[in-house]
C-alpha cells in the first residue's frame, strides 16, 4: 500500500511515512479544536500535493468552507452539499444530498453515502481525498457509520483513496465502549486536543490507533497546519548576543532597550518550515533574574545563548541549575563563531556537559537548525503537554 502523507512532518514520521491509500481516517476533536478549519488545512495541503478532493458538508452552508480552500473551481475539487435541502434552498454545488436530515436520519446517511461513491467515481484520475467533517448525523448510530464507511472502503481502495472523517469529542475518553467501537470500525484514529496551560490553549495530536506513543504540539494558521510551540526562552550572560538572536531567528521581533542593551524582554514570532513558536528573551543582568524566574515557570524549552570567546561558565551553571528545576529542555548556542578566538560548540559542550550548537547570530547562520533542535529535545521531554 502506498503511504499518504499528513500536513504535518512528524506525525508522517510517527506513522512510517503517514496513512495507507484506500484507508478510513478518523480525527476525534476536542471542542478546542476548530475541526472544519483543521479539515480545510488538509484539503489545501493535498491540493497542493494535486489530490482529487471531495468534501461533503452536512451542518453549515458549503460558502462556508470553500471559502477556506484554496481553488475551489478546479475540476479536481467536488462539493457535496448535504445541508441545503434540510433548509430548503438551493446549492450551486455538484452534488446534493435531497433527504432532510431531519425527516429520516437513516435515510439521509444512505442517501450521503450513495452520492460519496458516485462522486469519488466520477473523478478522472485516481488519487482523491474524501473528507466528511462532520459526524455529528452519526452520533449514537455506530453501526449505520461502520455500515458507510465499509461500503465506501473497496471504492477508496479502487480509486486510490483516503477517507477523512472528523467528530468532535463529546465525552468519547470517558465511555470506553464507545471510542472501543469507533476504535473498530476506522483504519486510524487521531486524537485532537486541547489543554489549557498558563492561559494558553495548547493543541496537540494523539494518535489512538495504530497504538503510536507520539504527541505533536500544532496550531492552524493560514499557510496551514505547523508544529507549535507557544513559549521559548532566550536567556544568557551579558552581551552574548540574545537580543540579535531573537530578532535573527524571528520573522517579526521588538525589544526595549537602552544604550544598546536590553532593559526589557525581547520578544519574537517564528512561522517558516512549518514550525511556529514565540520567542522571549530576558536580560543579561542578574539585577533581571526574576524575568528569568516568572517566564521560566510557563515555557517550554530555552536557549542559553553565551559568547563563544568567553562562555561565563559560572552563568551557565547557575542558568542550568534554574531550567533544570523548572524540567525545562535546553541547548547552549555558543555565539560569535565567525571569530577567530571563539572556542567551538565541542569544547564548550566538554566543558559543560549540555549540548550545544554553534551560531552567528549576526548573520543568521544555523539559527533555524538550532529552533529545529529545541524542538526535538522538546518533543523528547514530551512534559510540555501536562496541564
Amino acid at each position: 500500500m502506498t503511504k499518504i502523507e499528513l500536513p504535518l512532518e512528524r506525525l508522517n514520521e510517527a506513522l512510517d511515512g503517514g496513512v495507507e491509500d484506500g484507508s478510513n481516517v478518523l480525527f476525534l476533536a476536542d471542542l478546542a479544536v476548530d475541526k472544519s478549519k483543521f479539515a480545510s488545512s488538509l484539503v489545501n495541503f493535498r491540493m497542493e500535493e494535486e489530490d482529487n478532493v471531495v468534501y461533503l458538508i452536512n451542518n453549515k452552508m458549503p460558502q462556508y468552507v470553500q471559502e477556506r480552500i484554496g481553488d475551489t473551481d478546479k475540476d479536481n475539487f467536488a462539493t457535496i452539499d448535504g445541508f441545503s435541502s434540510t433548509l430548503g434552498k438551493e446549492t450551486t454545488a455538484e452534488y446534493k444530498i435531497e433527504t432532510d436530515l431531519k425527516a429520516e436520519r437513516s435515510d439521509y446517511i444512505q442517501e450521503s453515502k450513495e452520492v460519496a461513491i458516485e462522486a469519488m467515481e466520477d473523478m478522472e484520475d485516481f488519487g482523491s481525498t474524501f473528507v466528511l467533517d462532520s459526524l455529528d448525523a452519526f452520533a449514537g448510530k455506530w453501526d449505520e457509520l461502520r455500515d458507510f464507511t465499509q461500503d465506501i472502503k473497496p471504492v477508496a481502495e479502487s480509486t486510490n483513496t483516503v477517507c477523512y472523517y472528523l467528530l468532535p469529542n463529546l465525552g468519547f475518553e470517558d465511555d470506553g465502549e464507545e471510542i472501543e467501537e469507533l476504535t473498530e470500525i476506522f483504519d486510524y484514529v487521531i486524537h485532537l486536543k486541547g489543554i489549557e496551560r498558563g492561559g494558553i490553549v495548547l493543541k496537540f495530536i494523539e494518535i489512538r490507533k495504530p497504538d503510536v506513543e507520539t504527541k505533536v504540539p500544532f496550531d492552524i494558521t493560514p499557510r496551514g497546519l505547523v508544529m507549535y510551540v507557544p513559549k521559548m526562552l532566550v536567556t544568557g550572560p551579558y552581551d552574548a548576543g540574545k537580543s540579535t538572536t531573537v530578532q535573527n531567528m524571528s520573522e517579526e521581533a521588538v525589544s526595549v532597550d537602552r544604550l544598546g542593551t536590553t532593559v526589557a524582554l525581547d520578544h519574537g514570532s517564528v512561522n517558516k518550515k512549518g514550525l511556529k513558536a514565540e520567542l522571549f528573551g530576558t536580560p543579561g543582568q542578574k539585577r533581571f533574574d526574576w524575568a528569568l524566574d516568572f517566564l521560566g515557570k510557563s515555557m517550554f524549552g530555552c536557549f542559553i545563548v553565551v559568547d563563544a570567546r568567553d562562555p561565563n561558565y559560572e552563568r551557565v551553571e547557575q542558568l542550568e541549575r534554574d531550567l533544570t528545576a523548572e524540567e525545562l529542555p535546553f541547548i547552549i548556542l555558543a555565539n560569535f563563531q565567525n571569530k577567530d578566538d571563539a572556542l567551538s560548540p565541542e569544547e564548550i559542550e566538554e566543558e559543560t556537559g549540555i549540548e550545544t550548537l554553534g551560531i552567528d547570530a549576526k548573520n543568521g547562520e544555523n539559527l533555524d537548525e538550532s529552533l529545529e533542535r529545541l524542538m526535538d529535545k522538546i518533543m523528547e521531554q514530551h512534559n510540555w503537554y501536562y496541564a
